[in-house]
């Protein structure tokens, strides 16, 4: 496909105020990667190596095995996919990757925004840098300019967004749909129209919690792959609305009832989002980490075992009730939405792993006889401090009469609590051993940090899967 850089002679139209997609076209399409500093870019490249090694842990999953026979059945092309031995085209590529690293529950989030931005941008990024042979200083500008939009409008859209749609699909699609056209360099004009395609596709629905779907993995693959074709198709000169955020029938307007459009576009240019996300720990949905936090330090703290646990009081803010309340998970998938079961955890075992989203560790007697014993309430001091924080308090009534209790703030990975780069490195590696690329943990890490100085991101991945 040969990009354009002029906008045809149709779209001249009078000087008008710039809507809020044309101020963040014009921001993107302006930025060059040397000014994105390098500081940001050594960031993105540890949220690249994050949201590899989710990827390749979600692969030997019933989803990621599923994800892994569709595009099997694509025709080949250059864009890699991770677990095949030959690439497919940008979009397939997108949706297979973007789909695989969101199933482990494991990778990055941004608090003010509650999106999960490595899962959808860095698919769309790749995919097209690939294809257009970007070198990793681009690659890694795109990366973090899909963060700055994405974030931004996960931002604007206020709480009550969060209740039926999922923001990293919803919000996660701008961002991929930047960082794929500034790959392309695409002009103003057609990043205009790219975003305008962006939220007309947004979507993706909460209700897949109710039994357990598979969905919420199709959410980022889709917003990924949605995004690289928003970015194709404005290459090629197909128009979408210029008013696409703010707009009368546009996406605040028909998802966002308490949203701030004009904060999409605040202080844009001062600072970057992506230094700001968090990496998780924990291979759960993160509005529970915080009381996982909380259960560790006091068992740890106070020398208990869970046998000396009577009961347990968890506050939190509301979308932990909304989304984490459920004291009896059923399934694999419903544990990592369970405040309930991965504080048990936590206090059993002290640690919370991948290998304890089982359906034989989630019906263990003594973890179903300690969430029967926990109690979840929604604490307003709390609340206020959501979405800036995710925290939550647990209080725990022993057995010999004494009451112990903390609050978390700010639970590991959070930027004020980080985890160190030996910590992301330890992650990774633990993230590869049961996949085809067992055994190539180093030469990934050592590629994947060292992309600021990587002449061509083409065969960063490595298509000769075992």
């Amino acid at each position: 496909m040969t990009v354009q850089t002029r906008p045809p002679e149709a779209t001249n139209a009078p000087p008008v105020d710039r809507s809020l997609t044309e101020q963040l076209a014009a921001f993107v399409t302006t930025t060059h990667a040397e000014d994105v500093p390098p500081r940001v870019r050594t960031q993105a490249a540890w949220f690249v190596l994050d949201w590899l090694g989710c990827a390749i842990a979600g692969l030997d999953t019933p989803p990621g095995r599923i994800f892994g026979r569709h595009t099997a059945e694509q025709p080949p092309a250059g864009s890699s996919c991770l677990g095949l031995a030959e690439g497919r085209s940008p979009q397939a590529a997108a949706l297979h990757n973007g789909g695989v690293s969101h199933i482990v529950e494991m990778d990055d989030v941004d608090r003010a925004s509650v999106i999960h931005p490595a899962a959808v941008v860095v698919p769309a990024a790749l995919a097209t840098a690939e294809r257009v042979g970007a070198s990793g200083r681009d690659f890694l500008a795109a990366v973090t300019l899909g963060y700055e939009v994405a974030i931004r409008v996960g931002e604007a859209v206020g709480k009550t967004h969060y209740f039926h749609w999922h923001n990293t699909a919803t919000c996660g699609v701008f961002g991929a749909t930047a960082a794929a056209g500034w790959l392309l360099g695409l002009d103003e004009s057609r990043m205009t129209w790219a975003l305008g395609n962006a939220g007309t596709q947004a979507g993706g629905l909460w209700e897949f919690i109710a039994d357990g779907a598979m969905s919420k993995h199709l959410h980022t693959g889709r917003a990924a792959a949605n995004g690289v074709l928003a970015a194709e198709l404005a290459a090629l000169g197909f128009t979408g609305a210029r008013t696409i955020l703010e707009g009368r029938q546009g996406f605040f307007a028909a998802t966002a009832p308490d949203g701030e459009p004009r904060a999409v576009v605040a202080g844009l240019g001062n600072g970057w989002k992506l230094p700001g996300v968090s990496i998780k720990p924990y291979p759960s949905c993160r509005h529970t980490h915080s009381a996982v936090d909380a259960a560790l330090q006091l068992r740890r703290e106070h020398g208990l075992r869970a046998d000396d646990v009577e009961r347990v009081e968890i506050g939190a803010y509301h979308s932990v009730l909304d989304l984490t309340d459920n004291p009896t998970p059923g399934h694999l998938y419903a544990a990592k939405f369970s405040v309930q079961y991965c504080t048990a955890r936590a206090l059993l075992d002290g640690a919370l792993r991948l290998s304890d989203f089982t359906d034989a560790r989630i019906a263990e007697p003594a973890a179903r006889q300690l969430m029967a014993r926990m109690a979840v309430s929604l604490d307003p001091e709390l609340d206020a401090r959501y979405p800036r924080e995710f925290p939550a308090s647990v209080r725990l009534f022993l057995r010999d009469g004494r009451t112990v209790e903390t609050t978390v703030l700010n639970p590991k990975g959070d930027p004020e609590n980080p985890l160190s780069e030996e910590e992301l490195a330890a992650k990774f590696r633990d993230m590869l051993p049961v996949t085809v690329y067992a055994g190539r943990a180093e030469a990934l890490l050592e590629a994947v940090i060292g992309l600021d100085s990587r002449p061509d991101v083409r065969g960063l991945l490595g298509l000769e899967a075992r």
